[in-house]
């Protein structure tokens, strides 16, 4: 029995490494391409003969959203990028931006990894699509959302608003919500948070005409909006747009809460939360509708089939390197998370390869931070070797003579 056991490991395990390594050869054909001003899109006759019909995109901009389960999402990109040397868009210092002005490409373009040229932005952002075209002009724009209720409860309780407030969700529904109490001007987590981690002001979230608009801008803008609500389906839909493996989306669930920090809102409360946070749900049905037609378009029957090989590709992620899911007390070094609220994973680690799944936020930041400083330093150390240093000499007395 252990044997049968050990020789399924094996395949299962030689399976996930040959897709992988497909994956990555079908990524540097696309970097071929694009170095060689080909359209990504086309697919060589080798190719045709090799049964493939797309090739792997490696450019993609997140609009992380809060309390959607974009941690997640995070993860999977950033073990992607990770894996096939991806250059990301990543503050010089944090693991999010600033959120008291929306993201300007300054704050990135003069950073040391910037001339390795950026593949992925992914991080927490006041979102500024303009700016982030500057950084990423060819990439696929995504963003995830959540039902309005759940994610404003999340939120409260994660971000200690209930402490602030000094009660819990349902109260607050009914003191707050009911009274129809307007976003604070500087708050950074509170009423409509989706329309403004998506780049609406405060000032305009109460004016149906503005919410219409911002909506329409937005339609341009993503080229897919995945939906908490229906995670799983998003992914498979996703992996499509991408080329990728449905191996590449596999998941373990990042910064959930621990059960007993999770509200049990009362019809009532949801009611008076759903009226409140109205702007936040037209944006949120909007996009349930497209939702809607591209499942349509991919077919129910097939992304049923696809959504239960991924499912099955979870459990055995799970089988094979969670040891146990806990809180910080049993928690160390890359695997704590930043809040003790939430849990994470204690990892097999005679396995390496499922670190990068437990891996937490903040860790990975200043890893891949780290790993694009040493690749940016390399790249400059080539350059200069490639020059001639006398000549280099002279022409700067020659500069500084004149």
């Amino acid at each position: 029995m252990i044997a049968v056991i050990s020789v399924k490991y094996s395949i299962d395990q030689s399976y996930i490494q040959v897709s992988q390594l497909n994956s990555q050869l079908s990524v540097l054909k696309a970097r071929y391409r694009q170095l060689a001003g080909l359209d990504s899109a086309e697919v060589t006759e080798e190719e045709k003969a090799e049964g493939g019909s797309c090739s792997p995109k490696t450019q993609v901009a997140f609009a992380k959203t809060h309390k959607t389960g974009s941690s997640t999402l995070q993860n999977i990109f950033f073990r992607y990028g990770d894996a096939h040397g991806l250059t990301f868009a990543i503050p010089e210092r944090s693991w999010m931006y600033s959120f008291k002005e929306p993201f300007n490409a300054s704050m990135i373009t003069s950073l040391p990894w910037a001339k390795l040229g950026f593949d992925l932005f992914i991080f927490h952002s006041v979102w500024n699509y303009p700016e982030v075209k500057k950084v990423l002009p060819e990439a696929l724009y995504i963003t995830l959302l959540r039902d309005p209720v759940n994610c404003y409860e999340s939120n409260y309780v994660y971000m200690g608003l209930q402490n602030a407030f000094r009660m819990d969700i349902n109260k607050f529904a009914q003191v707050k919500a009911a009274a129809n109490i307007p976003r604070r001007p500087t708050a950074i987590i509170g009423k409509n948070q989706l329309l403004w981690d998506l780049g609406l002001p405060h000032s305009d979230m109460e004016d149906d005409q503005k919410v219409s608009q911002k909506i329409s801008e937005l339609d341009k803008q993503f080229d897919f909006v995945l939906l908490a609500e229906h995670f799983d389906e998003s992914l498979v839909l996703l992996a499509r747009l991408l080329c990728w493996d449905l191996s590449e989306v596999r998941y373990l669930k990042q910064n959930a809460r621990k059960v007993e920090k999770v509200s049990n809102i009362t019809a009532e409360a949801r009611g008076q939360l759903t009226t409140w946070l109205a702007a936040d749900f037209r944006l949120y049905k909007h996009y349930q509708d497209k939702f809607e037609l591209e499942v349509n378009k991919y077919g129910r029957d097939q992304l049923d089939k696809d959504v239960a090989t991924l499912r099955q590709l979870n459990e055995e992620l799970t089988k094979d390197c969670v040891k146990e899911v806990a809180d910080n007390s049993k928690l160390t070094g890359e695997f704590r998370m930043a809040l003790d609220i939430v849990t994470g994973y204690v990892i097999d680690t005679s396995k390496p390869w499922c670190a990068p799944y437990a891996r937490s936020e903040p860790n990975f930041s200043v890893q891949v931070r780290n790993k694009q400083k040493t690749r940016a330093g390399r790249a400059r150390d080539k350059l200069l070797r490639g020059l001639d240093r006398d000549k280099l000499v002279e022409q700067r007395k020659v500069v500084q003579g004149g």
